[in-house]
């Protein structure tokens, strides 16, 4: 358990984000709470209880830090997901492949970011039903050992196969008891290793990843921070053959300022090509210029749930900053001086926005005194959600679970459209043991974020977008979801 000084602002922890940034170029986390969570469960992993003896094992055995990786990245997948992207490729890409460069070509593809398997071995099969099965090369690569050894293993179980294109899997699986065995004829065609995609080590003619036709690298760039996607987006370009297809996923970032593809709005959503050919694919819509950025098309972008969706929440007011000396200790906050930000803030108790600062600014000098100050201020101003939900972020960080619920539920109950208190709400009560619950704090979240627009900055989250945060929410709703469908069978 992760208490006391080893919290979320703590900087041990600060200095493993650090490192994350450095060795893997993951930008830094849309949600700190569920962050910490899932540095808790590798430490558990790990068998370690200590945080600055984990940042020390980190720093020295890169396959701690790969497990680590798992936890701060979504590793959601299943067999044909976003069918599209395999339309596209067998209506379009595969033909204009073999006219370009003849029927006897074998065609390489990787899937970039594998997790357990589901997209490289959808590939073979989709390879296998188009005739390919003695012209194909497919490599999978993923930086968590662990899920290479899942991918290696081929063994699934009914949540791989949720998808509305798993049925073509059928018959290429055995059941035995509750789990569906991959056959020989599929596996034999994947080759599968270790690739961390921010290190320079590719491509490369040792691993084979090179010349590839096809290249599926999708939901991993928006992870990344700026400088890495654009070292990634040179790689992959140089990654690819010439005239070759690379399909990233619907959320990621666009590449065309990052290099020269072109880049193809097709029926199925964006495709980037390696120029050197000319595509003769019939409904490629529109051929963009790097110098143009398109948006995905509406029909690409994650669609809201099915359920009764709430409106838009209200904006939370900014608050009242007429007083002087607020927006000094707010710029002395953004820019790190945590000394000066709890200076000025600290005598404007009177204003619950300078409150909120001066809570901020001491999160990141000492815990325990910001828990007072923040308790303090809260009793002061009763209305104002933020110090609640602030309250609720310190007393996580402390393990004081119901003590943080109770404060969630407060802000909740002041302001509740918050997402991010919803988000909070469920990481907190995953951790109580109400698996129910925390799904639907999560799914509510989800719910509030798919509503704003994408890139809007939802309230109280530090700046992040509505759909980095949907994708996190998403992400910790569908572990839930996951780890309920393995106990039940």
């Amino acid at each position: 358990m992760i208490e006391g000084s080893h919290a979320w602002h703590h900087p041990v922890y600060v200095a493993i984000l650090g490192l994350v940034a450095e060795r893997a170029g993951l930008r830094p986390p849309s949600c700190p709470p569920a962050a910490l969570e899932g540095i808790h469960r590798a430490m558990v992993r790990a068998g370690l209880s200590d945080l600055e003896t984990y940042q020390a094992r980190l720093e020295e055995d890169p396959a701690l830090l790969d497990d680590l990786l798992v936890e701060l990245t979504i590793g959601e997948t299943y067999f044909f997901r976003n069918p599209e992207h395999f339309d596209f490729l067998r209506q379009e890409a595969l033909p204009e492949i073999s006219r370009r460069r003849g029927p006897e070509h074998v065609v390489r593809l990787w899937s970039a970011g594998c997790a357990s398997g589901e997209e490289p071995y959808s590939l073979a099969v989709l390879m296998m039903e188009e005739g390919y099965e003695d012209r194909m090369r497919v490599y999978g690569t993923d930086v968590s050992r662990a899920a290479l050894a899942r991918a290696r293993a081929a063994t699934y179980g009914d949540w791989s196969l949720r998808g509305p294109q798993a049925h073509r899997m059928w018959p290429f699986l055995h059941q035995e008891g509750k789990r569906y065995h991959l056959e020989r004829q599929v596996r034999e065609h994947v080759h599968l290793g270790y690739l961390n995609l921010a290190q320079p080590s590719w491509p490369s003619a040792t691993s084979g990843i090179r010349e590839m036709d096809v290249i599926l690298c999708r939901n991993v760039l928006i992870y990344f921070n700026r400088p890495t996607i654009q070292a990634v987006a040179h790689q992959l370009h140089a990654t690819l053959a010439e005239g070759g297809f690379l399909i990233t996923g619907p959320s990621d970032p666009s590449l065309n300022e990052f290099a020269p593809f072109d880049t193809l709005v097709t029926d199925w959503g964006i495709v980037y090509r390696r120029p050197g050919a000319t595509p003769k694919a019939p409904r490629i819509a529109h051929r963009v210029t790097p110098a143009e950025a398109p948006a995905p098309p509406a029909a690409a972008l994650p669609l809201a749930p099915p359920q009764a969706a709430p409106q838009p929440p209200p904006p939370i007011a900014a608050p009242d900053s007429a007083l002087p000396g607020v927006e000094e200790a707010r710029q002395a906050l953004a820019r790190g001086d945590w000394h000066e930000a709890a200076l000025r803030a600290g005598v404007l108790q009177e204003d619950p926005g300078a409150a909120a600062v001066a809570v901020r600014a001491l999160a990141n000098l000492d815990l325990r005194a910001a828990v007072h100050a923040c308790a303090e201020a809260a009793a002061r101003h009763p209305l104002a959600g933020e110090l609640r939900y602030l309250e609720a972020l310190l007393l996580l960080g402390m393990g004081r679970l119901p003590e943080s619920e109770r404060a969630v539920r407060q802000a909740l109950y002041l302001e509740p459209s918050l997402a991010v208190a919803h988000l909070t709400l469920g990481i907190i009560l995953r951790r109580q043991g109400d698996p129910q619950g925390a799904k639907r704090a999560f799914r509510t979240a989800e719910s509030l974020c798919a509503v704003l627009p994408p890139e809007a900055p939802v309230p109280l989250s530090d700046g992040e977008s509505a759909s980095k945060l949907e994708a996190v929410a998403r992400a910790e709703r569908t572990r839930l979801e996951r780890e309920e469908a393995e106990e039940n069978h």
